[in-house]
């Protein structure tokens, strides 16, 4: 017995072409989603990608709807990006809508017929999850007034969209999350400089990162105060702790106002006991009068807060200040908890100007009086002993808080008293 096998019938020319022109249009349709795709990565900010998308998609599919549904953290969102604009709400997401769907099965739906209820008013639409790296985040949404009017070739060339749309979207959020995490990044920076600054002068501070130490600094001259207030342990027990830190923290801050305002770097405070310098970590040759017009501005503030004290029947404070002007070597200490701080006899005999002073008045020594002469009115204290290496005799100036002080040269407030 012989078998034979019949040769396949030719198609007719007509099948032929109609095949070819589809195959044609499908492959211009790709070529069309491939100029998009190439937009859409051109953009790193979700708006501009949509507008994109609601302007080019007409290459690709027809349709008299086009939105997008997005499921962002918090509150879901649908955005028409062609055609009248609609609403989607919960118990339409409640029902057997083509977008719930869409998001549960995460597989393109097709409608021939009645769109759904958030597209109610048209007969055809796609429906087509948006999906990148295994997450569904959203839909893309395509529908008109005519029945049966997509195909599974229309679906593929949503679905080509959908994907190029997916992966600009999550690109575009992952660089927006990286500028929210850069600016978070950059405040807390901000917040460590600030605190650097906050122990550290700025150069100081600059230094310190740069090499990870600070070289010590001679200075020929500068200007060094120490305040302290006149029995502060006595006074300390008739207060509250609380209201006592208070107190401090209102005094010692004006301080830090008046030391910046005069260019003085604050060193530290030890209990009741402030320090600044003038004259570092920038040398200047104004240093000594910088700080007489600081000290002189401190000690009115506490003698304001003591008359107002005295109405009220509270207990108040006053203080001693005590000025000296002479070299000194600035740096820091410590590998922890750094700590800005100024070494020398100098520094030393500052102090023993505090220790020796009186209430109500700047105490300067010679060297600081020989810098501002010519700029405020003193008085001749006299000589006073102080304990400066050996027991020494130290010439000790007053700077009167009673008298204007003479401004200099470029300062222009006038200190009234």
């Amino acid at each position: 017995m012989m078998l034979s096998i019949n040769s396949p019938q030719p198609l007719p020319p007509q099948t032929i072409a109609q095949s070819l022109a589809k195959a044609q249009a499908l492959s211009s349709r790709i070529a069309a989603v491939n100029e998009i795709s190439l937009e859409l990565n051109r953009s790193l900010n979700v708006p501009e990608i949509l507008q994109t998308v609601g302007k080019q998609a007409k290459w690709l599919l027809d349709f008299e709807h086009l939105s997008v549904y997005l499921l962002e953290r918090g509150s879901p969102r649908l955005i028409t990006l062609f055609g009248a604009s609609t609403t989607l709400t919960d118990a339409a997401l409640a029902t057997i809508d083509p977008i719930s769907r869409a998001l549960k099965s995460r597989q393109p739906q097709l409608i021939r017929e009645q769109a759904g209820v958030f597209l109610s008013n048209f007969a055809s639409a796609i429906v087509i999850p948006l999906e990148n790296q295994r997450q569904i985040f959203g839909t893309i949404n395509f529908a008109t007034t005519h029945t049966a009017a997509y195909t599974i070739d229309d679906i593929r060339i949503g679905y080509l969209l959908a994907l190029q749309l997916a992966g600009a979207i999550q690109n575009a959020e992952r660089f927006e999350e990286l500028n929210r995490i850069n600016a978070l990044l950059e405040q807390e920076k901000q917040k460590s400089e600030q605190l650097l600054l906050n122990i550290l002068p700025q150069q100081i501070a600059s230094e310190l990162k740069q090499s990870g130490r600070v070289k010590p600094v001679y200075y020929e001259s500068a200007s060094v105060l120490f305040t302290d207030i006149k029995d502060f342990s006595k006074l300390s027990e008739q207060v509250s702790p609380e209201a006592l830190v208070a107190e401090l923290d209102e005094c010692f801050s004006y301080f830090d106002r008046v030391s910046a305002k005069y260019n003085l770097e604050k060193l530290k405070t030890i209990g009741d006991s402030y320090m600044c310098v003038g004259g570092i970590p920038s040398a200047n040759t104004t240093h000594a009068i910088d700080t007489v017009l600081a000290a002189l501005e401190m000690q009115l503030f506490m003698r304001l807060r003591k008359l107002q004290a005295r109405k009220r029947n509270l207990p108040y404070w006053d203080i001693r200040v005590g000025i000296h002007s002479g070299p000194l070597l600035a740096g820091v200490i410590g590998q922890k908890k750094f700590a800005y701080d100024v070494w020398g006899d100098t520094v030393n005999t500052a102090s023993r100007m505090e220790s020796c002073g009186i209430p109500e008045k700047v105490n300067i020594s010679q060297a600081t009086l020989d810098l501002v002469r010519d700029f405020f009115q003193v008085e001749y204290r006299g000589k006073v002993a102080a304990k400066i290496k050996a027991r020494s005799i130290c010439i000790l100036w007053l700077v009167s808080t009673t008298n204007c002080p003479l401004i200099p040269v470029g300062y222009s407030r006038t200190i009234a008293f």
